[in-house]
């Protein structure tokens, strides 16, 4: 997911494509740009391994509520229509999302793949996410450890189409990470993360 900074999408991909070669059959890359921004478009495109999105909105943004930053909607209005082309039209199963502002640790791919098997059978978790804010080495004494948590860490996080065909009608205007909890109709959501993060600081 990327919007406005070409330095920051070009740190995130190579990071990605570092580790990716190896599993490429299996995930598949994509870049979705909210907006026009030329030099994020010129970065995207000149990686022919990975398939462009642009997402164009040119309506005004009208907020609920007054002095709102309409950031938030703009956020929530990308993320609704990029999450819906690739669950209905390229019609994966599971994607995997990250924002422009990330580099991934070696194991990232291994963990979602691992992790995928629990998000599959057991309904009871949302999603599955490779954050937690407090996977820091002085924290961290069992790297194979995961945590079931009932906040949602966002960052890069993986979430399955059937999860999404419910989310999506009802998908927010704005703030869409702190209304995930709220959208989801099961009694209870837990979501997956490990105790150790799999980003590099």
């Amino acid at each position: 997911m990327a919007c406005n900074r070409p330095d920051y999408l070009q740190r995130t991909v190579e990071s990605i494509l570092k580790y990716q070669k190896a599993v490429a059959s299996k995930f598949p890359l994509f870049i979705s740009q909210d907006g026009t921004n030329g030099e994020v478009k010129k970065k995207a495109l000149s990686y022919t391994q990975i398939t462009f999105m642009q997402h164009v909105d040119l309506e005004p943004v009208r907020t609920e509520r007054p002095g709102e930053n309409v950031a938030y909607y703009k956020i929530a209005n990308h993320y609704k229509w990029a999450l819906d082309e690739l669950f209905v039209k390229h019609d994966f199963r599971r994607v995997i999302i990250l924002e422009d502002d990330m580099e991934i640790a070696p194991d990232f791919f291994d963990y979602f793949e691992a992790a995928a098997k629990l998000l599959d059978t057991d309904k009871s978790i949302m999603a599955v996410s490779s954050w937690n804010d407090n996977g820091q080495k002085q924290f961290v004494y069992d790297p194979k450890a995961l945590y079931r948590s009932d906040f949602f860490p966002g960052l890069g996080w993986m979430l399955t189409k059937s999860t999404w065909m419910e989310l999506s009608p009802k998908w927010p205007k704005a703030y869409p990470y702190c209304c995930l909890l709220i959208l989801r109709s099961a009694d209870m959501m837990l979501f997956l993360t490990t105790l150790y993060h799999l980003f590099l600081p």
